[in-house]
């Protein structure tokens, strides 16, 4: 119950605060090696995080990769201090035989690429959902899941840094 209240905190507060400052267009035309920007729209640019694609708690035919979402305008969701999101990350899982995604675990950022200080996490339950093959997640599935297990990186360990937010 108190994840669900803080989800809903979190997201009413991106939703519906006032912007402290646009993302700057360095920061945005610019990101780390191995992200690679998937769409975009006026609130927010979404990126594939390739740099540590992984199987998933050890399932090979299942593959874990990060998705980044840089929001256009940082959102205040706190006082005294202020505290402003920039971005977030997601922990996305694909199912290599049967084109489904599970979205888990999604992290707020105090700046751009999911980088900065934690603001919050939100630990998501994971639900499985299809998706088209000629889709952006189709494209990304397709050249995650050629990657041979012997060359995917170990998997990362969800978020331990202490959010902002608590």
């Amino acid at each position: 119950m108190i994840k669900s209240f803080g989800l809903f905190a979190v997201l009413a507060l991106l939703a519906g605060c006032t912007s402290h400052s646009q993302l700057k267009k360095e920061n945005v035309s610019n990101p780390p090696a191995g992200v690679i920007k998937i769409m975009s729209d006026e609130q927010v640019l979404t990126f594939a995080d390739l740099r540590n694609v992984s199987s998933y708690q050890g399932n090979n035919r299942l593959r874990r990769l990060y998705t980044i979402n840089n929001y256009t305008e940082s959102k205040k969701i706190g006082k005294n201090p202020d505290i402003y999101v920039m971005s977030s990350r997601a922990i996305n899982v694909i199912n290599c035989d049967s084109l489904e995604r599970a979205v888990f675990e999604r992290v707020y950022f105090s700046q751009p690429y999911a980088l900065g200080d934690v603001i919050a996490v939100v630990d998501e339950i994971g639900q499985w959902g299809p998706f088209h093959k000629e889709s952006m997640m189709g494209l990304i599935a397709d050249m995650v899941c050629q990657i041979a297990p012997e060359r995917l990186k170990p998997e990362l360990p969800k978020e331990t840094r202490t959010p902002v937010l608590g």
